[in-house]
This record gives C-alpha cells, structure tokens and sequence, in this order.
C-alpha cells in the first residue's frame, strides 16, 4: 500500500495531472470577478483568512494542488538521482535537478511574500517623509514633470532623499526606476503638478522577491542544459 502510494506521488504523470488541475482552477477563479478584486492590494494569507470560501475556494483548492507538486517534485528528484546515478553524465543528471529546485524555490518566494508582504498606495508631497523602523527615512524633496504637447506627461518622478543614521543619499524615483530601502520598493505611478504638486506612489515589501529570482535563474539555467543535452543526442 505504501509502496503503491509512493509510486503514484512520484509519478511524471501524476505531476502532469496536478499541472493541468492548477491550471483549470486558476482559469475559474480569473471569473470571480469583483470578490477576487482585493487579492491584488493584500497578501495572499490575510486575504485567505478574511475572504468568505465562496469566493476563495478555487485558491485554496490551487494551493493544495500545488502542496502535491512540491511533493510529487520532491520525490522525482529522488528517483531520477536513484534510478540514474552512475548511467549518466554529470549534466544529463544535474540539468532537471536545476530545474526542480528552481521551481521549489520559486514556491518558496511566493509563500514568503504570502505570508510577509505588503502593499500599500499612499499620496505624498514635497517635504513628505517615509519613515522605517529603525529611524531611516525617505524625504520627498521635489516632484517634477516633464508635459507632452497634448498637455499628456511624458516623463515624470520625484527627486527623494534618504537619511540612513548619519549618511544621505538623493536619487530620482521614476516608473520604471523604483527605489529599495530597507526590503522595501517604492513606485511612482502618476504624479499632479495643480493645484498641489502630489506624488501618488506605491510601497511593496516582498520578502520573497531574491528567493524567486534565484529559482527562476535555476530554472532558466536546468531548461536550456536540458535541450542542449537534447541537442547532443540528436546530432549525428
């Protein structure tokens, strides 16, 4: 019995089935529509935890689909090692290894974020200040905008200062050029020059931010000594 079930959680198949069941409950919940809508403003567990089961069930059912993968990945890492150590190179074995780590760190970024993250929009102005735990700060010195013809920003951000015990640093935070301070992002996303010049921007803290890239990294980096190891094989 137990030998059965181990089997069956290690099996490519299972895994397979596993995808296909997170991908058809994911495409549901993309229809909930307005009771979904607060899952992009909180982290994943305070949203879990407030959210009535009418409107969560497709996650949670996700989330225990995904707790299967990391098993079933766990034991296909073992049992390809078993199964090939000694018969294979040291690349044909180390490439889907890469790959399954990477993915498990990547679902190790999201249950960080899930559980530690934050967001939150706010309006700041010129003298504005960010405090932090641990008396840093950033100040808002100036927010500046560059106006097309048609009257349409082309360019925009706020020129900030920050104050780190006894040194400072300024810097220009931009769409696309955020600013991290202390594990936090900080985002522009639409500034007012009338009546008050006025900054609305965004603060993301996403403790599981370096735990994804360097899954994604080890994914990437399995994927292609994958198919460079395909290559090989096929080339006469």
């Amino acid at each position: 019995m137990i030998a059965r079930l181990y089997t069956s959680l290690a099996s490519l198949t299972f895994g397979l089935w596993l995808m296909g069941g997170v991908m058809a409950l994911m495409a549901a919940g993309s229809f909930m529509g307005e009771r979904a809508a607060a899952l992009n403003e909180m982290p994943l567990f305070a949203w879990l935890g407030e959210a009535p089961l009418a409107a969560s069930w497709w996650l949670w059912g996700t989330l225990c689909l995904l707790a299967l993968m990391v098993v079933n990945t766990i034991l296909c890492s073992i049992e390809a090692i078993r199964i090939r150590y000694g018969k294979s190179g040291p690349m044909a074995l180390l490439a889907p290894q890469l790959m399954h780590l990477g993915f498990l760190l990547i679902v190790l970024a999201h249950l960080l974020s899930a559980r530690g993250g934050a967001k939150q929009a706010m309006q700041l102005f010129e003298g504005s200040d960010l405090r932090f735990p641990g008396g840093s700060s950033v100040v808002v010195e100036a927010i500046d905008a560059t106006m097309g013809p048609r009257g349409m920003p082309v360019d925009f951000g706020a020129r900030v200062r920050t104050v780190d015990g006894g040194s400072e640093a300024r810097t220009t935070v931009r769409p696309n050029e955020p600013l991290f301070h202390r594990g936090v992002g900080i985002y522009v996303k639409h500034v007012e020059l009338f009546p008050v010049r006025t900054a609305y921007v965004e603060v993301h803290r996403e403790p599981g931010a370096g735990w994804a890239l360097a899954g994604a990294l080890l994914f990437t980096a399995g994927n292609v000594l994958v198919l460079s190891q395909r290559r090989e094989r096929r080339t006469p």
